[in-house]
């Protein structure tokens, strides 16, 4: 079985890089250690996965959703004692589960469909995660790293650099991918915060994600003239205006006034 028989399935956004040199500046950046335990979300065919099965990490767990690839990845990694494949959907995989309580490194050429859903997950994982990278639609890669008052700008950009530093690596054009995809796609590396809010991360997520909704409303159809005034922002602003420490500001105050509120009424 080799990977010349294994055909793309659009339903699950695959489009498989082909490219050495970026195969290899991407695990470059990965940064491999003999302890290092990898996780990579989507191995396809395994290109990426043979760069980093190279470098000799103590580990490499392979995530796979699509049946069609296990005989090819089989076949190309049977071999290594290192690598163990999940045979299972991202979203159906605990991460704590496969640490062990380790901290991980987590790449992958992210199918374009489920890409922003997968980053969204990763803050839930923030104890376990010493890095990220990835490989995104670059449309999606401009939002992480996108400022206030740009169209680019939006929850995820917040969210995910509530708990992240982004960093774009570098832009990857179509023609390396098969089959080529219709989008430019970026590499982006992302490493945890050293100082994070420790409030409910899916509150949170809920808040900023109910504030840009409408994006162009203002905030004060949105959020008591109260809570906005405690956190020194201007009623008349809108969510794409605010920077990320202001929405932190902002749902720590939610959060006081709701406590507050509860406080008064037993």
């Amino acid at each position: 079985m080799k990977d010349k028989y294994f055909k793309t399935k659009k339903k699950f956004g695959q489009h498989l890089l082909i490219a050495p040199g970026v195969i290899q500046k991407i695990v470059d950046e990965l940064d491999i250690k003999p302890e290092d335990i990898i996780v990579e979300i989507g191995v396809g065919t395994g290109q990426l996965t043979e760069e980093i099965l190279r470098r000799k990490p103590e580990k490499l767990y392979g995530i796979e959703i699509d049946p069609e690839a296990y005989p090819v990845i089989k076949e190309r990694f049977s071999e290594y004692k290192n690598f163990k494949l999940v045979k299972k959907d991202f979203f159906e995989v605990n991460l704590f589960d496969i640490s062990e309580g380790k901290k991980i490194k987590v790449a992958g050429n992210l199918p374009y469909n489920v890409a922003s859903l997968i980053l969204v997950n990763m803050p839930f994982y923030l104890e376990i995660i010493e890095m990220c990278i990835f490989m995104l639609q670059k449309e999606v890669a401009l939002k992480l790293i996108a400022r206030p008052k740009t169209k680019q700008y939006t929850f995820l950009s917040v969210f995910l650099r509530t708990y992240f530093d982004i960093e774009y690596v570098m832009s990857v054009p179509a023609r390396f991918f098969k089959p080529p995809p219709k989008v430019t796609s970026a590499v982006v590396k992302m490493f945890p915060r050293k100082n994070i809010p420790d409030f409910d991360k899916k509150g949170y997520k809920n808040f900023v994600s109910s504030l840009f909704s409408s994006r162009r409303k203002m905030l004060r159809s949105k959020i008591d003239s109260e809570i906005l005034k405690k956190a020194n922002i201007s009623p008349e602003k809108r969510a794409e205006e605010l920077e990320v420490e202001d929405f932190i500001n902002l749902y720590s105050q939610y959060l006081l006034s709701k406590k507050d509120s509860k406080n008064q009424n037993s």
